[in-house]
């Protein structure tokens, strides 16, 4: 009786101490043994309950635990420690941003199901800290506009939230403000009186401004194989002038661009001497002169692409450019060189000479073009460039699969000469994947019998682009294109390699390559002489890094000019879906046809996939 009451009591006062261990064991080792071999917990997603001011994606940012993103090639691990540091980070990043009541609430860390866990947050943010007053204190030289234009540059506004980040942001926002005005010596001093009783702050901001100044002598160091004039020029500004801050960042980002170097810093010396001359020190590391580039690619238009690209940089001296470029495609064989002349004629000019051979393997034809190409470009100010050049081509055509024009004769050479223009308006926060800003392309060519062409028309065509950013949900996007080229001294018709077509995954995606407006009988197309296309499209984030896309396409062709009718105009609609890549997004598109013309041999949808977006 005795045995069984001890033994009775040992396993009562061993279950609570074995419980005790397996919680202790789940809380500090959230793992599973398998086998004997452990397998860590993976985060499947992140919730945030009570936010309603900061978004629970500026949030999730902070965290160094991440969610899963795709199960198969993307892994979350849940670390406790780690999580518990996000927990502790999460309360100053709201004081950061101007809360100072926020609390956590809670957290659970659940089981989802297999491996995967779920994290929900809990927190009450609490009321804001506002800016109550802005006072502004400026010591020297201060015209009126001055104090209007710097009251509208500080960060910090009287009513709005005040935040660390924003506070900090004063001093550099004044300080470039003073020093592109010739005052890089202005000196500040800031004071915030934050009340947390009544949530509300007042902020004082002190300016020096201190002399004016001047630059001083230019000293380039670190260039081995590139003169010492190649990085002066890009500078444009010389000793004596009158101080600008904003010059120099602009300089370091014309010498970046010239890809010589692989490292630039432009420091201002002395500014914490007596002195107003201020010298200049430019260090730069020489990158590779020379660069191979490959890259492979797929589409269901172009199918296999590839391409190669041999740049020399500095070439012959005085930073000139060559490149080799090869492309293949079942579309388009191309083998170009380019020689670039910087500094031609003028500082913002430069000669632009392209010459190569080109096969075009379209729908209807085949050709073959030698060209040559020398072109003056001129650069207006950042994102405006035009250009103006002369143009010839020697063009063979063969495997023409249409009936027979005065212009389409198969094994005939057709030689162009024509004066070339256009220009590019680029307002865009990406060239890869915009989402803000806009485009405007133009072009325009003039082929005559008086430059010694067998062929006289004139081409013009206008591109318009626009990308309006819808917060965190996605960006609309549109494009409107139109086209138009005119025979002319008595031409009759213009070659069918010169025509517009239309159809395919970059425009109107429910038609098939080039299957949009005038058909012969065999429903091969035939080329127009005047285009007008356009596209809408709705791009929404799905999970990162996938994007969807809704979008209607629309466009019209005509046989001559003069026979545009609207009534001709034919509409598609689709979805899409983005794999977001640093070269671009991977794109497969579904195309619909609303309006088909009659006995078409084509079905109504199209699919393509491609690489970057369609405009």
């Amino acid at each position: 009786m005795e045995y069984k009451f001890r033994a009775t009591a040992l396993v009562l006062l061993l279950v609570p101490l074995l419980w005790c261990g397996c919680v202790v064991a789940a809380e500090s080792d959230p793992s599973q043994v398998h086998g004997g071999k452990t397998k860590s917990l993976q985060v499947l997603k992140i919730s945030f309950r009570g936010n309603k001011s900061i978004a629970s994606s500026a949030l999730k940012k902070i965290l160094s635990t991440k969610e899963m993103k795709f199960r198969w090639f993307f892994k979350a691990p849940f670390d406790r420690k780690v999580f518990s540091e996000d927990l502790k980070r999460i309360p100053e990043f709201y004081v950061s941003q101007g809360f100072y009541h926020m609390r956590l609430l809670s957290h659970e860390v659940v089981r989802v199901g297999g491996n995967n866990v779920k994290i929900v947050i809990r927190l009450r943010e609490g009321p804001p800290m506002l800016v109550g007053g802005l006072v502004l204190k400026i010591d020297g030289p201060c015209p009126g506009k001055w104090r209007t234009e710097l009251l509208k540059l500080i960060p910090i506004k009287v009513d709005k939230r005040f935040t660390t980040p924003k506070y900090k942001d004063i001093e550099k926002f004044a300080g470039m403000f003073l020093a592109a005005r010739g005052y890089p010596k202005a000196k500040l001093a800031m004071r915030a009186i934050l009340n947390k009783a009544t949530n509300r702050g007042k902020v004082t901001v002190g300016i020096r401004v201190g002399p004016v100044c001047t630059f001083g002598p230019i000293r380039v160091e670190g260039n081995e194989s590139v003169a010492k004039h190649v990085v002066v020029r890009e500078l444009r500004f010389y000793p004596g002038e009158r101080f600008d801050g904003s010059k120099i960042e602009a300089a370091r980002q014309r010498l970046f661009a010239l890809d010589l170097f692989q490292f630039i810093d432009i420091s201002v010396e002395d500014l914490d001497k007596k002195t107003t001359a201020l010298p200049i020190r430019v260090l730069v590391k020489e990158a590779k002169k020379k660069t191979l580039r490959l890259g492979v690619g797929y589409g269901t238009q172009d199918q296999f692409r590839g391409l190669g690209q041999y740049e020399i940089r500095n070439f012959l001296g005085d930073g000139r450019r060559l490149q080799i470029n090869l492309k293949a495609s079942s579309i388009v064989q191309l083998l170009e060189a380019q020689f670039t002349q910087p500094y031609f004629l003028d500082s913002t000019g430069s000669l632009v000479v392209d010459g190569g051979v080109m096969r075009e393997s379209e729908v209807s034809f085949e050709n073959l073009k030698t060209y040559l190409q020398p072109r003056y470009q001129y650069k207006w100010f950042s994102g405006l460039s035009s250009y103006w050049g002369y143009n010839f081509e020697a063009n063979y055509l063969s495997n023409v699969v249409i009936p027979p024009s005065s212009t389409d004769q198969v094994h005939q050479a057709y030689f162009v000469s024509s004066l070339v223009s256009g220009t590019t308006w680029d307002r865009v926060d990406s060239i890869l994947n915009p989402s803000r800003g806009w485009r405007v392309l133009q072009y325009a060519e003039w082929a005559s019998s008086l430059l010694g062409s067998q062929v006289d028309y004139f081409k013009f065509s206008l591109d318009a682009r626009g990308y309006v950013p819808l917060s965190k949900y996605g960006t609309l996007a549109g494009k409107l294109k139109y086209g138009a080229i005119e025979p002319l001294e008595g031409s009759s018709d213009v070659p069918i390699f010169k025509r517009f077509f239309c159809g395919g995954a970059d425009d109107v995606r429910g038609y098939p390559y080039q299957k949009l407006g005038p058909l012969a009988p065999d429903g091969n197309p035939i080329g127009g002489m005047e285009l007008l296309e356009g596209s809408l499209e709705y791009r929404f984030p799905i999970r990162m890094p996938l994007e969807g896309a809704f979008f209607s396409d629309f466009g019209n062709i005509a046989p001559e000019i003069g026979s545009f009718s609207l009534s001709e105009t034919r509409y598609t609609v689709g979805v899409g879906v983005r794999y977001l890549t640093i070269v671009g997004p991977l794109r497969f598109d579904v195309g619909y046809e609303l309006n088909a013309p009659e006995h078409v041999s084509f079905a109504p949808y199209q699919f393509y996939f491609s690489i970057g977006q369609p405009f």
